[in-house]
């Protein structure tokens, strides 16, 4: 194991408000960021190693009509796809296309304040296009996430109207029309703040499924059935509910193979938990089950001794590394031992000492 350290890269965002969130695309050589100035930036990563972006403001526009909240890649089979949302209610779909070579053609030029064609930040030969927005929210939304690649182009909003929406391309060729495939209530309407986040379940041999997390604290998975062609609640795992309830964010761990699920969620009460499905094999099965093979059951929830509170969680490709960071201004990496206890093994400080 290599001892030489790693040393973070800072750079100036240049929004004007907070960074809501961070995104990196398939191959983890592009950043999109978003932030409550209304705006989205998109980050290269050059052969220096260097996060750039375009001086001339092209790789950023207004995204929003208020704070953007959060945003997602698309698998790169479908294109060059971001979906953002934002407190609005609304989603936007954006493509980066080849630019026509038309001077000031479809906007003006692209500047910062058009949401309608946005040049680029790989070449002044590319632009950001609006496609699609979905106003289907009644409130705020606080996260968008793309469905994993074997599900075609699907993605998942989550609201402050209590709501999970699942929304489908018609025609990836015309990314114009998106289908509202299915309603999830997952919250009252009058609670808190609804729907927090969401993440999408990745084995391919798993039925649709997601993990929902809401500001009543509950951690819930929905899974689709294809007998009622609708999602329903499938299993509710320990919350976050003492002494403060709701659920911050959520992650479902890559599926490399194993035999059993992690999810991770932090919470209000302080806490980071990691979550451990087991998959089971139904021998017996006679329909039921979604018609499929495999369920899954709570096997165990343990949490993590962080140091600070925690607000966000996030697995590596491999799912075998946790990373958390929260209100200390440090990113904490965790891994499971060899009997499934969960130790900090790495920090790294985001503040800006040497």
């Amino acid at each position: 194991m290599s001892n030489k350290k790693c040393t973070p890269q800072t750079f100036n965002s240049s929004h004007k408000d907070f960074i809501h969130d961070i995104a990196f695309d398939h191959y983890g050589r592009r950043i999109a960021t978003c932030s409550g100035d209304k705006t989205v930036k998109i980050w290269d990563l050059d052969e220096n190693g260097e996060w750039t972006s375009s001086s001339d403001g092209g790789s950023k526009w207004k995204a929003h009509s208020s704070g953007v909240t959060s945003l997602s890649w698309a698998h790169p089979e479908f294109g060059q796809l971001l979906a953002t949302s934002g407190a609005d209610g609304l989603t936007m779909i954006w493509e980066e296309r080849a630019d026509s070579g038309l001077a000031g053609g479809g906007g003006g030029g692209g500047g910062a304040n058009d949401t309608n064609s946005i040049f680029g930040s790989q070449t002044p030969t590319t632009r950001w296009t609006e496609k699609a927005r979905l106003a289907d929210a009644k409130k705020s939304l606080s996260c968008v996430k793309f469905a994993p690649r074997h599900l075609r182009l699907q993605l998942a909003t989550a609201s402050a109207d209590g709501m999970v929406r699942i929304y489908e391309a018609v025609d990836v060729m015309n990314l114009n029309q998106w289908l509202l495939k299915n309603s999830i209530e997952v919250a009252p309407d009058n609670s808190d703040m609804g729907v927090r986040c969401l993440d999408w379940c990745q084995g391919r041999f798993e039925p649709p499924t997601l993990v929902a997390g809401d500001s009543s604290g509950n951690v819930n998975i929905y899974r689709y059935s294809d007998a009622s062609r609708n999602w329903g609640l499938y299993l509710r795992l320990e919350g976050h509910v003492s002494p403060r309830k709701g659920v911050l964010d959520v992650a479902w761990s890559p599926d490399v193979g194993r035999s059993y699920h992690l999810i991770s969620s932090c919470g209000r009460d302080g806490l980071l938990k990691v979550h451990k499905l087991k998959k089971v094999n139904n021998t017996n099965d006679t329909g039921g089950n979604n018609g499929e093979s495999r369920s899954l059951e709570i096997e165990s929830s343990q949490t993590l001794a962080t140091r600070d509170e925690v607000w966000r969680c996030s697995w590596n490709v491999t799912g075998t590394v946790l990373a958390s960071s929260g209100d200390g201004g440090i990113v904490e990496l965790w891994k499971s031992d060899f009997k499934g206890n969960w130790k900090c093994v790495s920090k790294v400080n985001g503040s800006h000492q040497g």
